[in-house]
Parts: C-alpha cells; structure tokens; sequence
C-alpha cells in the first residue's frame, strides 16, 4: 500500500475515515457472512471466550464483552481482557478456551504476544485485524478481516468495523438463528450515514464548547466504553484533558471535579440509565458546567435539560454503540480544527511528545 503524506488541513485523513463509516459497516455484514457463523459454532463449543485487546481495541473488548453476555449461551463465560494484563498477569487459559484478539494493525506488541500465548496454551484463537495486518497477528486459528490500515493515528473506522464484526459474532452465539439481534444489526449502516448527514450541529457544538479545560462524558451499558473511546481520542487529537465515565460512577466521587470549566457530555440513548442522566445534566447545572448530549429523536426530558443537545435515529439499545459513537468521533475531530491542533499524527508534531515517544514503543 502507497505511504499516504500528512494533509496540511481539512478533511484530514480522520474526517475521511470517519464518512466511510457506513459502508465499512455494510460491507462487513456482507464480507464475514460465511465465515462469522462457523468462528461462533466453534466459540459456543468452549467453556470461555476472552476478549482481548489494548488502547482503542481495548474498548471494542469491553463492548463485545456487553453484547457476548448478552446473546451467548450461558453455559459460555465471557471475559474482556487488556492485552498487556492478559500477556503480564495471565489467566489460566487451555484447549477448553477461546481467545479472540482484537488488534487493528496487528503490531502492537501485548496483542500479538497474547495471541501467542495463548496458542501456546492450546486455546482456539481468533484475530479481529485490519487488510494489512503484521504477520504476528495473522497466526490466529481463524482471521476476520476488516478496513485498510487507517492513516490517522486516530482509530475511528477500524474500530467500528471490528465492531460490527464482534456484533456478528454475537448475533451468531444467539440461540437458534439469532434473527432479531442480526435484523437489529443489518439496520445499522443506514442509521450511522444519517446520522453523519447532522456533521454541521456537531461541529457548532464543538467550537462552541472549544474553550473548555476538561472534557467529561458518560455513558452506560453497551455504550460505556464509548465515553472512555471519545476521551481517549479527545487527548489524542486536541492537546486537551478529557475523561470517560460510566455514569453511575461519575456521581461517585468523580463529579467533585467538575465545575463551570468542564463540558459535560451525555451518550443518552432510552434504557436503564437514561433517567441517570438527566440526574447528571441536572447536577451539572447547579454546578454552571454546560452539558452536550446525544439523545433519541423526539426526545423533551433530557432535551430541557441539557445546554446543546444532538438528535440521533431510533436504534436498538443493544446496538447504539456502533452509531452513537460517531457525533463523539465528529466532536473530537471538530473540536481539534477548533483549537488549532492536526488530528491525524498522535501529537508527533508536538515535540515535547516526540520526544516523550522515543522512551517506549509500542
């Protein structure tokens, strides 16, 4: 694949990735539609399936982790895993294992080095990798492939795509043919392009809040992960603070922090913890700290409430992190145009941090 060089300005290489998303989606359903139900026959004859992954790979871990217990057998134990705690302070894994691995380049060294162990061990080994893989990665019992490798260090479309690939897994561990959860996940790359079509809303938001010193979000359930991705993804690209809550522990001790400085924003969908979260815009008020949230269409409750709200499609729950994921990619990356910074090049433009990236590899 052709070296693509570092654009000067926008659309930088992560707002590319970012509109390819829906068909990225679409093509997975149709690429793995063979291959997806034979990986899962093979999970389902395991007595544990451990997801593993590190950095952005890490949270798609935690998500599949919420739809694998979800849909799976209950006879099948379901664990997420951080690469390097996996590899450094290993789990007692066997042939009765399945270890699936989640790496979008597949060079990162902690995710290859599970893998081989856990080959080692004599477990069933799958890789969720991108077109290009390292070729550690690519010794994996079974490979699912997803996108090429992105060429922003900020990871949107390779980690969604390995999502809708863990999404199919899923659906396939489900009892009898998993229709409803598989016609659920079907609909998603038509929601996630509409939801794109509201690019404009979501950039006003971000240079509205640009100002901000620290960036909180919180979300629940499926979508919990996603508050730690945007946060991640907010650092990487902004040279700004940011932190991702479950929302239940943001009231925990953590909203001491916050105050008229901070936004607050709210990954919303209906289900359990949506009357948590306008308790959270609430709180934020009495503390003059503006609240950003992603809300249901036709949604008044949180609506009133909230400083600057975003109206998503009605999806399913279960699914809403593959969609509601894209207003925070499209806010972090309107938010770096914002504040001046190049959201492709994790910072090795600053040279306090090229300097810091010498001391480790990763």
């Amino acid at each position: 694949m052709t070296q693509q060089q570092p654009r000067a300005g926008h659309p930088y290489h992560m707002f590319d990735a970012i509109q390819g998303q829906p068909q990225a989606m679409a093509e997975m359903l149709a690429k793995h539609a063979g291959q997806v139900p034979k990986v899962a026959a093979a999970i389902k004859e395991k007595r544990r399936v451990y997801l593993v992954g590190i950095g952005t790979s890490w949270h798609a871990a935690l998500v599949a982790e919420h739809w694998f217990r979800r849909l799976a057998p209950s006879s099948l134990e379901v664990q997420a895993w951080h690469s390097f705690e996996f590899h450094s302070y290993p789990p007692n894994v066997g042939p009765n294992d399945a270890v699936l691995i989640i790496s979008h380049k597949g060079t990162k060294t902690y995710s290859f080095l599970a893998l081989e162990q856990a080959k080692a061990a004599g477990a069933y080994t799958i890789s969720i990798t991108s077109n290009q893989p390292g070729q550690r990665i690519q010794v994996a019992d079974d490979v699912l492939n997803t996108v090429d490798a992105e060429v922003s260090a900020a990871f949107t479309i390779s980690y969604t795509s390995a999502l809708m690939v863990l999404g199919m897994l899923a659906s396939a561990l489900g009892d009898g043919d998993g229709a409803r959860p598989k016609a659920g996940l079907a609909m998603v790359p038509d929601v996630a392009a509409r939801v794109l079509e509201g690019r404009e809303s979501i950039q006003k938001a971000a240079e509205r809040f640009q100002d901000r010193t620290r960036f909180v979000c919180a979300a629940a359930g499926p979508n919990t992960a996603n508050a730690y991705e945007v946060s991640l993804k907010i650092k990487e690209t902004s040279r700004a603070d940011g932190e991702g809550f479950h929302v239940e522990q943001l009231l925990h001790g953590p909203f001491c922090a916050v105050d008229e400085h901070c936004l607050v924003t709210l990954v919303a969908p209906p289900g359990p913890a949506y009357q948590r979260a306008v308790d959270v815009a609430r709180a934020s008020a009495a503390v003059e700290a503006p609240v950003w949230a992603l809300v249901e269409e036709g949604d008044s409750l949180l609506a009133a409430e909230a400083t600057s709200v975003f109206q998503m499609p009605a999806v399913e729950e279960l699914w809403s992190p593959l969609v509601y994921v894209i207003p925070l990619q499209l806010f972090t990356y309107y938010l770096a145009l914002a504040r001046g910074t190049q959201p492709d090049l994790f910072q090795q433009d600053n040279a306090k941090q090229a300097a810091a990236k010498t001391h480790y590899d990763l």
